[in-house]
Parts: structure tokens; C-alpha cells; sequence
């Protein structure tokens, strides 16, 4: 049994593959398997990943009919065999040390989930990202519901840096987890929700279901932001994506003690997918829908469960600048407005 399986869904990626597949196999930490889930893509990336396997018998290759990141995701949790695992998105890549540094973390703390730092890699340069002010080790459930908020929405995080919130708390590259401790209690990616947010809800799940949950203040993990990713397509189905999003949320409250505990993290969600669907549907230059249509629907979203009760009970200290000239907008019933102002 490897130490740790990496699992890493493969898709159109052929410029940064190579880089993602050399830091995984430049490990320092080399008892590990790595399992690339070649997601039916286009270009040369399954060639590529062929050639790899061919170099490195801890390589496995996975071809598949295109079916979207969850699943790919999904079929590698199926394949691994590591007693943990982690997730690499294949425009990323891993510190060299990252691995190694969080299983040593995971192998002193029994945690059942370790978390560490990332670097925010843009325009040829770098950020280093914490995600917390300090380490821990936490058996705490008070504390560990703390977690789960950050992870809805990130202002609503405990203890956060003083460089200020962290950008991913949902994130699933830099956070190392029990393979097993996944299996006992069901823990996979919702393909219902087409690659959006289920990550965040992997995250909330494993952090619900954890008993012990280690912090490590050092970076594992460089995070690429690519403009032409899934998070940044024309949506014309925004509102069945947002609602598949907000099912899954109140399916894991109605399990946890005290759901209503989570209301106001949630709101500052909703806010979220709201920016999210004009940036995505109702601005979006794709969209050949005329002013007036546009402005119609996206009343008449407003006015749904939930957004309706998110806009009118939302806390506008803790959500972003454009989400709060949304929300006052829509208090004032002057929702039209955010339609033509330049709030994106």
C-alpha cells in the first residue's frame, strides 16, 4: 500500500500537464501512487499520460469517456489504494516537499483530514496563501463547525491570517485525508453539481465526518489561475447549477445538530452565486438574450427561495463589495439597476 494516492483528473491541459506530472514525480516523499484520470480529452493530454505510465510504474492511467471533474474525481477514489489521498488539478501542481510534509503531519497526528498552505500562482509570478493565523490540532466539533463555515464562505473563517482570507478553504489539493476514513462514511464528489462548488461540498463533508483535523503553516501546493477554467464559461443553465448547489447545502445542514447555525454563511453563499450568475449568464457577452429579457429573469430569480430571504437577512459586513451593491439594490427593489450599472 502506498502512503498516499494523487488523484488527478486530466482535461484539455496539454500546455501544463508535463509540469503538473514532473512536480508529483520529483516527490521527496516517493511511496506514493499516482492515478491520472484521462477525462476524454481532446488533445494530446491521454498520449501524454501514456508516456508517463510508460517512464513510472507508480503512474496509473485512466481513459474514460468525457464525463465531467466529479466523476473523474469520483473513478479515481475508486482506483486508489494509498492510505490517503489527495487531489491535483492538472493545471497545478505540488511543492516538491508538499506531500511529504503533510503525510509526516498526518502520520504524528492521526488526523483524519491535514491542511496546508498554498502558493497563488498569476502572470509568471507568486502569492504565498495561508489559510489560518495559526497551526492546530483540533478535536473540538465547536471548533471544527467553525471550519465548515469558512468553507461556505470565507469571511466567516475562525481564525483568519492577518494577510487576510484565505481564497480556497474549499479547495481539495491541500488537504491530505484518510483514504478509509472516506470509505466508512461515503464521501465522494456530487456530479449533480457539473463541477462547481463540489469541491466546497467534498471539503464541508470530509470536515463534518472528521474527528481530528491538523493545520501545518507551510505551503504544499501552487494553485494556477487559468481564466479560461469551468468557473469562468457562459452558464446558460446558471439557475439549475445554483440550484443543484443549494440542495446539496441544505441536504448536509439537515444532517448536521443545529442547521439553522449555518443560515448566515449560507446567505453570504447565495450572494456569491448571484454575482456569480451575472458574471456567468446575465452579463456574460455570450449571452444573445435582449436588455429587457435579461433584466426579467434575473428579477424574477431574486425573488426565489432562496435568494429572496439571502438579500433581505444577509450580514452586508461580511460579503464583498459587489455583493453588497446587490444586495442593497435588490432591499431597495431597484434590482433592475444592477443590470445596467457596472458592478462586475
Amino acid at each position: 500500500m502506498a502512503k498516499v494516492s494523487v488523484i488527478v483528473p486530466v482535461y484539455k491541459v496539454e500546455s501544463f500537464l508535463t509540469n503538473c506530472i514532473d512536480h508529483l514525480c520529483g516527490q521527496t516523499l516517493e511511496d506514493i501512487e499516482i492515478i491520472l484520470i484521462d477525462d476524454g480529452s481532446p488533445d494530446r493530454c491521454p498520449q501524454i499520460c501514456d508516456e508517463y505510465a510508460a517512464k513510472d510504474n507508480r503512474i496509473k492511467v485512466i481513459h474514460k469517456e468525457n464525463g465531467g471533474v466529479s466523476a473523474a474525481r469520483n473513478d479515481g477514489l475508486k482506483e486508489a489504494s494509498g492510505e490517503y489521498v489527495i487531489f491535483c488539478d492538472s493545471d497545478d501542481w505540488m511543492e516538491n516537499t508538499g506531500l511529504e510534509v503533510l503525510y509526516s503531519d498526518a502520520a504524528e497526528t492521526g488526523a483524519d483530514v491535514v491542511i496546508g498552505d498554498v502558493y497563488l500562482a498569476y502572470s509568471g509570478s507568486t502569492k504565498y496563501v495561508k489559510f489560518y493565523k495559526n497551526e492546530f490540532v483540533t478535536t473540538d466539533e465547536n471548533y471544527i463547525r467553525e471550519l465548515i463555515k469558512a468553507d461556505i464562505y470565507r469571511t466567516y473563517c475562525p481564525d483568519p491570517p492577518d494577510e487576510g482570507y484565505a481564497f480556497g478553504y474549499g479547495g481539495p489539493w491541500n488537504k491530505l485525508v484518510k483514504r478509509d476514513f472516506l470509505l466508512r462514511n461515503g464521501i465522494c464528489f456530487d456530479v449533480k453539481l457539473q463541477g462547481i462548488f463540489d469541491d466546497i461540498l467534498y471539503t464541508a463533508y470530509i470536515l463534518a465526518k472528521a474527528k481530528t483535523i491538523s493545520y501545518i503553516q507551510k505551503p504544499v501546493y501552487y494553485y494556477r489561475q487559468v481564466e479560461s477554467s469551468i468557473t469562468h464559461r457562459f452558464k446558460p443553465n446558471i439557475e439549475q447549477i445554483n440550484q443543484n448547489i443549494f440542495t446539496a447545502w441544505e441536504n448536509l445542514f439537515s444532517k448536521l445538530d443545529d442547521p439553522d447555525d449555518f443560515s448566515a454563511p449560507y446567505y453570504a453563499c447565495v450572494l456569491r452565486r448571484i454575482e456569480e450568475s451575472l458574471r456567468l449568464y446575465f452579463k456574460n457577452p455570450e449571452n444573445n438574450n435582449p436588455p429587457k429579457t435579461n433584466k426579467v429573469k434575473f428579477s424574477e430569480m431574486l425573488n426565489k427561495t432562496p435568494y429572496k430571504q439571502a438579500i433581505r437577512n444577509v450580514n452586508l459586513k461580511k460579503i464583498s463589495k459587489k455583493q453588497k451593491i446587490i444586495a442593497i439594490l435588490s432591499r431597495l427593489n431597484l434590482d433592475y439597476l444592477i443590470i445596467d450599472i457596472n458592478i462586475l
